[in-house]
Order: C-alpha cells, then sequence, then structure tokens
C-alpha cells in the first residue's frame, strides 16, 4: 500500500482542488513558447498577452511542459541581435578601450538605459 492506493491497491481520490488542465489555445501556447524563448519574465510575457494570465499560470505551465531557461540564474536571459560589421568593429574598439568584450559593453549601455529610463535621449537624438 502506498500513500495514493488504498488496501486493494486502489487509487485514492484527490483531495483539494483539481489540478489545471491544458485549455490554451494553440495561439496562446505559441506566444507564450515565442515570449520565453525571447527571455521574457513570466510577468511581462502576461502584459504582452493581456489576456488575464498570470505569472504563476506562466511559470507553472512552462514547468509542466518540462522548460528550463538555459542561463544559470533564471533572472537573466541572452538577447539575440543583429548588428553590422561597421558597428560591431566600433563598438568592440571601444570595448577594448574599457577593457571590456563586446557583450559586457552592450550588457552595461543597455542595463544603463534602461535603468535610467534613457530612451529618448538615445533613440531621439
Amino acid at each position: 500500500m502506498t500513500d495514493d492506493t488504498n488496501l486493494f491497491g486502489e487509487q485514492l481520490p484527490r483531495l483539494g482542488a483539481p489540478l489545471f488542465k491544458e485549455r490554451w489555445s494553440n495561439q496562446r501556447a505559441f506566444m507564450i513558447g515565442v515570449y520565453t524563448g525571447q527571455g521574457l519574465t513570466a510577468q511581462r510575457i502576461c502584459d504582452r498577452l493581456g489576456d488575464g494570465a498570470t505569472p504563476n499560470m506562466i511559470t507553472a505551465m512552462t514547468s509542466h511542459w518540462g522548460y528550463h531557461s538555459p542561463e544559470a540564474e533564471h533572472t537573466y536571459a541572452a538577447v539575440r541581435i543583429a548588428l553590422s560589421g561597421l558597428h560591431r568593429s566600433r563598438i568592440d574598439a571601444e570595448a577594448e578601450r574599457r577593457n571590456m568584450d563586446i557583450s559586457e559593453i552592450c550588457r552595461a549601455v543597455m542595463e544603463t538605459v534602461a535603468r535610467e529610463n534613457l530612451w529618448k535621449a538615445v533613440l531621439d537624438a
């Protein structure tokens, strides 16, 4: 006898709330996959969906589906962007002057812009 069977080996009824059912549309599941792949947080995914999903629902389902972030620290995710060779060269030259690599300088610039809300200063110049 185990904790979930009776003396005759029969399954005991489940107590408490029922387990969730997978009822999301294909489009919703697809968009969650896209946003998760882009490294968005569960809260940001909910904001983008705008359909009443909660962060707990997103994390429960991604965990249920077996998804685990490839990043060592779950709050960090790689953001892939395409840059021309000219711009990569200029960024790399500046990174070298600062004793950094290209990913470190890009991260520092983007974190500073986001933290200090410098979008207008950078994008509307």
